[in-house]
């Protein structure tokens, strides 16, 4: 009798001590599961957001570079007009920047009727005249030179879906005289979301900051274009702050999704990253299922546990370092949009928009310390009869060996060269008197001379520049900073009218 009421007691309490042990256990791992489960909202929120910034950088230097190329495209053709020839020389500009990115469709410049003047691919699958699209009436009714992102459309040229960067194309007068379109093709957007790991019924998108639906990964025709200005994104989370991270279901496939979005601060579009809740939180629900059962078996408790915990965390490292590499992956191109942005890709000199930022920037500076500065304007001398007789292609050459003069000719780290369009090339010389400066527009032209570049269309046999230089007192530029270029442009024309190959110097 007294060995089965030990026996009791020793089942008792093991009993016990197992519920016991079995009912801290059981605390134990729903703590774990509950914590585990705001932790991977946490990843989750955080993960979408590094990615909904990181792809509107990406597409903020895409349009950038795209209202860089549109701009000089339609100065260029306010400057020198439609004219067959003027036309011929915008669409060798234009092939000249094609490689330069990547995501080009097309680009066409339209007169005020909506016919083409010029293309960079002039093969049109479609119609040439464009006065029924949008960004056209748009720019025919708005004034003003801000690039209008517009509405997704298939191209003419291809039939591909394409979205449209344009701009306003106006006579002297300020009258409607045409319209500057850059094309992307939607398809080279959708080859880069589709390299990112989002799940299956992830979703990556792009919106004007009115509600038109440009891009949606995974694509469907009937997307594009739809209008979502009444969805909780624009109605309720974009009127308080321009970023942040949301719950909803779509109204595409009502699917409730996590989701990141970020507004472009420069082109109001807006940056969304989701993920499928169920998706997300699937690992975290299959754990909390399991506890019900682990509770009864506790020696599979630890291992299962154990298990699914290693499970979670591999798979959360392998997302961030999925993530991480797409986000590095986007960080070089985004690097190397800005080399593209700041650097004449034929010479490797400085382009025109670094030089407008520096003069202002130098002039400033050298203001303050009361101090001289010089600008010089360098023209190669009969340019266009190379050109036509020796081929573009040598062209190209000749000007990129006078790059290669000019850089070697100047010698301070705050002196900047810059490829100041077609032949031209501008040198700002900060702290530099006309003395100096002349000696330095001396020396380029002898420079030159001494390549001995074979040119026997000019009078000098050879390739030969003139130089216009000018030099002012800096505090006397503030507020007309360009009147020194204007001052080196006229004495660039001096120096022309005298005969070329030489110098000519007008005060600023």
């Amino acid at each position: 009798m007294g060995k089965i009421v030990h026996v009791k007691s020793v089942f008792y309490t093991t009993t016990i001590t197992v519920i016991i042990v079995s009912f801290v256990i059981s605390l134990s791992l729903a703590f774990q599961i509950t914590t585990s489960r705001q932790q991977s909202i946490h990843q989750i929120n955080t993960s979408v957001a590094n990615l909904s910034h990181t792809l509107d950088v990406y597409t903020e230097g895409i349009m950038r570079q795209s209202e860089m190329l549109i701009t000089t495209i339609s100065d260029m053709t306010e400057i020198y007009g439609m004219i067959p020839q003027q036309a011929a020389n915008i669409q060798r500009m234009m092939k000249n920047q094609d490689d330069l990115l990547s995501q080009i469709n097309n680009v066409i410049i339209y007169d005020s009727r909506g016919d083409v003047v010029t293309a960079l691919h002039e093969d049109f699958s479609g119609r040439r005249n464009s006065a029924d699209r949008a960004f056209f009436i748009y720019h025919r009714e708005h004034s003003g030179k801000r690039v209008f992102i517009g509405q997704p459309v298939i191209s003419r040229t291809n039939g591909k879906w394409v979205i449209t960067i344009s701009r306003r194309l106006e006579t002297h007068t300020g009258d409607f005289n045409g319209v500057a379109v850059v094309t992307l093709g939607i398809e080279n957007f959708l080859a880069l979301y589709g390299q990112i790991d989002i799940g299956h019924s992830g979703v990556i998108g792009l919106t004007t900051e009115s509600g038109v639906l440009l891009i949606r990964y995974p694509f469907k025709n009937n997307y594009i274009g739809a209008i979502v200005s009444d969805s909780p994104l624009f109605r309720k989370y974009l009127k308080v702050q321009n970023s942040g991270i949301a719950r909803s279901i779509s109204r595409f496939d009502n699917i409730e999704r996590i989701y990141a979005f970020e507004k472009n601060k420069r082109y109001g579009l807006v940056t969304t990253v989701a993920v499928s809740t169920d998706e997300a939180m699937y690992s975290w629900r299959k754990q909390a299922i399991q506890l019900a059962v682990l509770i009864f078996i506790f020696t599979v408790v630890l291992i299962v546990a154990s298990y699914f915990l290693y499970s979670d965390l591999s798979k959360k490292h392998k997302m961030n370092k999925e993530l991480a590499a797409a986000k590095n992956v986007l960080k070089q191109a985004n690097e190397e949009l800005k080399v593209i942005a700041s650097e004449d890709a034929l010479t490797g000199l400085n382009n025109r928009r670094i030089f407008d930022e520096k003069l202002l920037s130098e002039i400033a500076r050298c203001a303050q310390q009361d101090s001289l500065i010089s600008v010089l304007i360098v023209d190669v001398d009969y340019f266009k009869r190379f050109n036509d007789n020796y081929g573009h292609p040598a062209g190209d050459r000749c000007l990129a060996q006078l790059g290669e003069i000019l850089k070697k000719s100047v010698r301070g780290d705050d002196q900047i060269v810059a490829r100041y369009g077609g032949e031209e090339f501008t040198l700002i010389l900060p702290h530099m008197g006309n003395a100096e400066a002349i000696s330095l527009g001396a020396s380029i032209i002898r420079e030159v001379n001494a390549e001995n570049i074979e040119h026997g269309f000019s009078p000098f046999g050879r390739v030969t520049v003139s130089v216009g230089i000018s030099t002012a007192r800096a505090v006397t530029l503030a507020g007309k900073e360009q009147s020194i270029v204007m001052s080196a442009d006229n004495a660039l024309y001096q120096a022309k009218r005298s005969g070329r190959n030489q110098y000519a110097f007008v005060a600023g």
